[in-house]
């Protein structure tokens, strides 16, 4: 199948972006960038665990109306857009994805985080912190504002996780539930709902970027492969 003029133009935009970090200017990035440190992890999860607390904070306080203002929107200002629409339940259960280490789990997570920023699928001012946090298993206040097309997001996570499962759900939960928790429409107040995400067709303008995307984290593709795929779009 020959790309049409869209998707060349999409992966064309996305020529770095697993190889050298979002916004910093290297005159010769290199694989190795995508990295996180050990005392970069641990910031991280400290950042992480703060959050949490001061989500369950808020449950307390929310418990009467189990309208979720106390959900975090990944973004770097840290500003709320608004109270969202009233839900159920709550969902604090996140996404799992595993490859063969810890490093190369972040590295994999990191080249789709910067991916679906240089698409402008996600908000630019999306924290990385608060991106991989929906994917850790554990739980979280985290969304994400997604500034896509809504086929597209619920096309990606069919085949993240329907299709390849390279991405697990939590237990109980199923996919639906779960991408409508952890992503903000991007009006950045209110939720998709699972009617309208469960009955998306596929984008055909944008599914080879999609597959190729979701190509990156295949946990049995080798990293020198990986490294590759993502040297031939520079």
């Amino acid at each position: 199948m020959t790309m049409d003029d869209k998707d060349k133009q999409q992966q064309a935009s996305i020529n770095v972006w697993g190889i050298a970090n979002i916004g910093c200017e290297m005159e010769n990035p290199t694989f190795q960038t995508l990295v996180v440190s050990p005392e970069e992890q641990k910031s991280q999860e400290a950042e992480i665990v703060e959050e949490k607390s001061v989500g369950d904070d808020a449950d307390v306080k929310e418990e009467a109306d189990e309208s979720p203002a106390d959900v975090t929107y990944a973004n770097a200002s840290g500003e709320k857009r608004g109270r969202p629409k009233r839900t159920g339940r709550k969902i604090l259960k996140s996404f799992v994805y595993r490859a063969f280490s810890d490093e190369e789990t972040n590295l994999r997570l990191q080249c789709l985080y910067n991916g679906l920023l240089q698409l402008n699928w996600i908000a630019a001012d999306t924290k990385q912190k608060n991106f991989l946090s929906i994917f850790s298993g554990e739980e979280t206040t985290c969304r994400v504002v997604w500034t896509g097309e809504v086929s597209t997001l619920a096309e990606l996570f069919k085949e993240l996780v329907s299709r390849k499962k390279y991405v697990k759900l939590p237990e109980g939960e199923t996919i639906w539930v779960m991408v409508n928790a952890r992503f903000w429409d991007k009006e950045g107040n209110h939720e998709f709902g699972n009617s309208r995400l469960r009955s998306t067709s596929t984008p055909m303008s944008s599914k080879e970027t999609i597959e190729w995307l979701v190509k990156l984290m295949n946990p049995s593709l080798p990293l020198s492969s990986l490294k590759e795929m993502l040297q031939s779009q520079r």
